[in-house]
């Protein structure tokens, strides 16, 4: 069973990687110790609704969820990205708000560290937005990167193709101090889903808004809000970016195709590549992270079908 805390900014994506790991609980193949909330595609309140309502809709309630800080490293103004709507999930209506008495009164970068401490070398680290609640934990305790056993991000990039601006993916640029805290300071395993390798599995929406469809309260929820985004994007594909990442962490061995080791560091002040990962391409340095390439897409879909029961 492996052991993980997701870190997440909802985002249709986080809702369906969050899904997902939350369905493999019931085979035994995860286990959940908290839901980490953080600002990025959209304000903190709107993505601590979005968990909560997402916990309550698979009653699972008892996953601990903890709000992480408002603001990034820096208040570096830039433009504020709504991809997924102003409130982070496609602007639905809803009959009712969720309760979120049950979330957590403990910081978040505090959470990290108390869940990691309490079993060190055996958590994993599923991180689907910016990387601040991390980065601040790292800041804060000096010893919690010797504990962690390792650390999945999906995020940066590594051939300089950008969503957020022409060189930067969106988590890495909205928050860019703090993936470059992560990356120079992490000593455990560490692998990266960037932007390039989501563009890779061109999996159609009609698959999605079809066979996989809204059969359960969880995903007529996530359709509504999806169809939504997809309408105003004039999507091409359907691209989950956070779940394909979490299909990777899952079972790495089977489910990536192809991969490859770098050191990798976040460019902080260049006018046009903020936020953009630099590899060590010339390899002075020791790699620090795996690049994930590419996953299968056929077993991907196939996962997700399991979401329908």
């Amino acid at each position: 069973m492996k052991k993980l805390i997701i870190d997440v900014d909802v985002g249709t994506d986080d809702y369906l990687a969050l899904l997902y790991l939350i369905n493999l609980e019931k085979s035994g193949e995860v286990k959940i110790l908290g839901v980490v909330c953080t600002s990025g595609n959209t304000i903190l309140d709107h993505v601590v609704t979005h968990v909560v309502r997402l916990l309550e809709s698979v009653n699972r309630t008892d996953i601990p969820v903890f709000k992480g800080s408002k603001n990034h490293i820096l208040l570096h103004k830039c433009e504020e990205i709504r991809y997924h709507g102003e409130d982070g999930f496609g602007d639905l209506k809803y009959d009712r708000q969720p309760d979120l008495s049950i979330v957590n009164s403990t910081p978040a970068s505090i959470a990290i560290n108390d869940l990691v401490s309490a079993n060190p070398h055996e958590v994993s680290l599923v991180c689907l937005g910016p990387l601040t609640s991390l980065a601040l934990a790292i800041k804060l305790y000096d010893d919690l990167v010797d504990k962690i056993k390792d650390v999945w991000l999906m995020g940066g990039n590594y051939t300089g193709i950008g969503n957020s601006t022409c060189a930067a993916e969106f988590n890495f640029h909205t928050d860019p101090e703090a993936a470059y805290i992560v990356l120079e300071t992490l000593k455990c395993p560490t692998y990266i889903y960037p932007w390039e390798a989501c563009l890779m599995p061109q999996i159609s929406l009609e698959w999605r808004f079809e066979t996989l469809g809204s059969s359960t309260p969880a995903l007529e929820l996530l359709t509504r809000a999806e169809k939504v985004v997809s309408e105003v994007h004039n999507h091409e594909y359907y691209i989950p970016c956070d779940a394909f990442l979490a299909f990777c962490f899952v079972k790495p061995e089977l489910h990536i195709t192809k991969s490859s080791r770098h050191h990798a560091s976040v460019e902080l002040h260049g006018e046009l590549t903020r936020g953009q990962v630099v590899l060590d391409h010339l390899k002075i340095k020791e790699p620090n992270i795996v690049m994930i390439e590419n996953l299968d897409r056929e077993l991907f879909m196939e996962e997700l079908l399991k979401l329908r029961k």
